[in-house]
């Protein structure tokens, strides 16, 4: 029988040209992958959160909401005294509660759009039941102030994929918000105006409600402030963008650039 004796270096030589065929056989396989088209999961489908617009503007959106109290006036008399609009967001039980403050928003030159009839989480509803919903909203704004208007607001800003897939299918433009004054928080004027003004960018759908004392004031504060930072004010279907619009994964409403 032979033995065979193998010397120390002729190992550690052999386990390195050893390791370098494994790291170029790895190599290879990495640059390859990296060349293969690699297909995208589809994006979960989202509403308008914010705009990207060249120009420095922003909208001011106020929801109309549940409670006893009600600041529509208070509000509507900031926005003529500061000569800004807004988009006030109208829920249908709202409009049925509410005749006088929806008449004051319909004649205040202000722009009003959909927050759905009932209030009701649209992801849990079918898709019958949400169109049902909406189209009550958009028949009774319709009836009660002439706005023919197709922008929703889901109520609680709630949504899923057949939410948002439901709504465009009937032609609604389904819009949330990109940044909330939390207001409804029960902060005073200050603190608001604060929550807004050291967030704010460019392309901003800004959201206050109707039912909280403190928003008249702090709104003044922001609608100041803005200016001062140079932002235009501007109702939300001027900030929409026309044409073949898309509204990517982040919910930023952009024109496809490839």
């Amino acid at each position: 029988m032979r033995i065979f004796v193998v010397k120390k270096n002729t190992l550690i030589r052999a386990a390195v040209f050893a390791l370098l065929i494994i790291g170029a056989i790895v190599y290879t396989q990495l640059a390859l992958s990296a060349a293969r088209p690699v297909s995208s999961p589809t994006p979960e489908l989202m509403p308008i959160c914010r705009v990207d617009t060249r120009e420095k503007a922003v909208a001011l959106t106020i929801d109309t909401a549940f409670g006893d109290a009600d600041y529509t006036e208070e509000i509507l008399d900031v926005l003529d005294s500061e000569s800004a609009k807004a988009t006030f967001f109208v829920m249908g039980l709202w409009a049925n509660q509410n005749a006088k403050a929806l008449d004051a928003i319909a004649k205040s030159g202000n722009e009003i759009a959909s927050h759905s009839m009932n209030h009701t989480r649209y992801p849990d509803l079918t898709a019958e039941e949400i169109i049902a919903d909406a189209n009550a909203a958009k028949k009774l704004i319709f009836d009660k102030t002439g706005f023919d208007t197709s922008v929703i607001r889901m109520p609680y800003g709630a949504f899923d994929d057949k939410t948002i897939a439901t709504l465009k299918e009937d032609g609604y433009i389904p819009v949330k918000w990109s940044l909330d004054s939390k207001d409804w928080k029960g902060y005073d004027a200050a603190k608001i105006a604060d929550n807004v003004l050291r967030s704010v960018k460019s392309g901003d759908i800004i959201m206050f409600q109707n039912n909280v004392a403190a928003t008249p004031e702090a709104l003044s504060a922001v609608i100041l402030g803005l200016r001062e930072q140079g932002f235009n004010i501007v109702p939300l279907s001027d900030l929409l963008l026309d044409g073949d619009a898309i509204v990517d994964a982040t919910g930023t409403q952009r024109y496809y650039i490839e």
